[in-house]
C-alpha cells in the first residue's frame, strides 16, 4: 500500500477501500480534474496507454506509482483499456468538492468490453455480445445477451466441444463464467487463446429462479419456455446479475428470455464456418473482406447487417421458415422504386433499441434524442410508402405491426 509509515491520507483510505472492492479492474479515482491510478494500475496505465508514472510520496521508503489522466480525456484512454482485455472501474465525487469535509466518491460503474458501447453514442457500432457459461454434470448451458439488440437467448450443449461450435457464430465480446470452469485450463485456453475472448469469473449471491421472476415481475418462467430448466436459469441469472453489480442499474428494458432451439438451423462446424470465409477470411485475417457476409451486405442499418451476418451463420432449415424469408425478399425484387425508396428511408435510421438503453441507464447525449426523432420519422414515412404501394405481402406486414 501506499506508505510503509501507515501514513495514508483520506483520499487514499478511499482510494484503497474502493480498490479492494475491485481488485480484478483498473481504478479511475476521480481527484478533481483528473483520473488517478495508483500501484499496479498505474505501471499497466503506463504500458498501455504510454503515458507518466510519477509516484505520490517520493520521500517514503517505498513510493505508490501514480499515473493520470484528465478527466475529458476519458474517452481516448478508456477504449484502450478496455482492448487490452482491462476492465475498468471508474469512480466518480458524488458530494460538494467545496464542503470542507473529504469530498465522497463512489463507484459509478465498471466498464468491460461489452458495455462500453453505453458510454458515447460514437460506439454505436460496438460489439455488444456478452455470454455466460455454467455447467452441471457435464451439460453446459450458455446465456447470450445481445444488449445492443435486446435479444436475450439460452441454450444447452452435451460437451464443450458443442458449445465451442457456437462460439463463432455468437461472436462474442464478453465471457463470464463461474469460477470452477474459470479454474478449468482446456476450457480457458480454448476461450482465450483459440477465440481470443475477455473472460471473467463471477459468483452469483442471488437466488437464481426469484432473481428471474423479480427482474421479468412474473409469477413464473413458463411463458419464457424455460420454467424447466434449472442450468438455464442459473446462467441467464448470473449473467444478469454481472451486469447490473457492473453497471449499477437494473437493465429493466431486458423484458424477455427465450430458449434457443439450434435443431431449428442448419448445423456449421467451426472448420465449416472458417474453411468457407462466410464471416472470417483466413487468408486476409479480416472478418470483412472477401467474406461472404462483405459480398452479400448491402444494408443500410447495423440491425440489418447483424440479422443478416447471424443468418450466414444460422441458416434456416424449416422449408416454411424459408419460404417466408424468401417471399418477403421477393416482394422487393418485384418493385424496385418501393425498394429504392424504402433503402433511401433507411439511410435515416438509427438503433432504436441502442438509444432507447441509453435514455433508461440516464447516459442519453442530445445527438442521441436527434438520431431517435430522425429514426422514428423515417420510420413512419417507410410505413406511409408500404401502405401506398400495391404490394399485398409487405401490406399485410405492416398490419400486423
Amino acid at each position: 500500500m501506499e506508505s510503509e509509515n501507515n501514513q495514508l491520507t483520506p483520499a487514499m483510505i478511499q482510494y484503497y477501500e474502493l480498490k479492494e472492492q475491485n481488485r480484478d479492474a483498473i481504478l479511475f479515482f476521480r481527484m478533481w480534474d483528473f483520473y488517478e491510478m495508483f500501484d499496479d494500475d498505474a505501471i499497466i496505465a503506463n504500458k498501455i496507454l504510454g503515458i507518466a508514472v510519477t509516484s505520490r510520496n517520493k520521500n517514503a521508503i517505498k513510493p505508490t506509482p501514480l499515473a493520470w489522466i484528465p478527466f475529458h480525456a476519458k474517452e481516448k484512454y478508456l477504449p484502450m483499456l478496455i482492448e487490452a482485455w482491462y476492465k475498468v472501474a471508474i469512480a466518480e465525487q458524488v458530494s460538494d468538492p467545496n464542503l470542507k469535509w473529504i469530498v465522497k466518491r463512489e463507484i459509478i460503474r465498471v466498464v468491460t468490453p461489452a458495455t462500453i458501447w453505453l458510454e458515447w453514442e460514437s460506439y454505436e457500432n460496438a460489439n455488444s455480445n456478452i455470454i455466460s457459461i455454467t455447467n452441471t454434470n457435464n451439460i453446459y448451458w450458455l446465456s447470450i445477451l445481445n444488449i445492443w439488440e435486446n435479444k436475450w437467448k439460452t441454450c444447452e450443449f452435451k460437451d464443450f466441444e458443442s458449445l465451442e461450435n457456437e462460439l463463432i457464430k455468437v461472436w462474442p465480446k464478453e465471457v463470464v463464467i463461474e469460477k470452477k470452469l474459470f479454474w478449468n485450463e482446456k476450457i480457458k485456453q480454448t476461450l482465450e487463446r483459440k477465440y481470443m475472448l475477455n473472460i471473467y469469473f463471477f459468483e452469483a449471491k442471488k437466488d437464481a429462479y426469484k432473481h428471474l421472476i423479480n427482474h421479468f415481475q412474473t409469477t413464473n418462467l413458463i411463458w419464457f419456455w424455460i420454467e424447466n430448466y434449472s442450468e438455464a436459469i442459473r446462467s441467464s441469472s448470473m449473467l444478469l446479475e454481472y451486469l447490473t453489480t457492473n453497471q449499477k442499474a437494473d437493465f429493466d428494458f431486458l423484458r424477455s428470455i427465450s430458449y434457443l432451439d439450434l435443431n431449428n438451423f442448419l448445423s456449421l462446424d467451426d472448420s465449416t464456418i472458417k474453411s468457407l470465409d462466410l464471416v472470417y477470411n483466413i487468408a486476409t485475417k479480416s472478418s470483412k473482406e472477401g467474406t461472404l457476409f462483405w459480398i452479400l451486405n448491402k444494408t443500410k442499418t447495423i440491425s440489418w447487417s447483424n440479422l443478416m451476418f447471424e443468418s450466414i451463420l444460422k441458416p434456416l432449415n424449416n422449408k416454411d421458415n424459408i419460404e417466408k424469408r424468401q417471399e418477403f425478399i421477393q416482394a422487393f425484387l418485384d418493385d424496385k422504386i418501393l425498394l429504392d425508396k424504402i433503402r433511401d428511408k433507411l439511410q435515416s435510421v438509427s438503433n432504436i433499441n441502442w438509444i432507447l438503453n441509453r435514455i433508461a441507464l440516464n447516459r442519453t447525449t442530445p445527438r442521441d434524442l436527434i438520431n431517435l426523432k430522425n429514426s422514428l420519422k423515417s420510420l413512419l414515412e417507410i410505413i406511409e410508402i408500404i401502405k401506398k404501394s400495391n404490394n399485398k405481402n409487405l401490406s399485410d406486414l405492416i398490419k400486423e405491426l
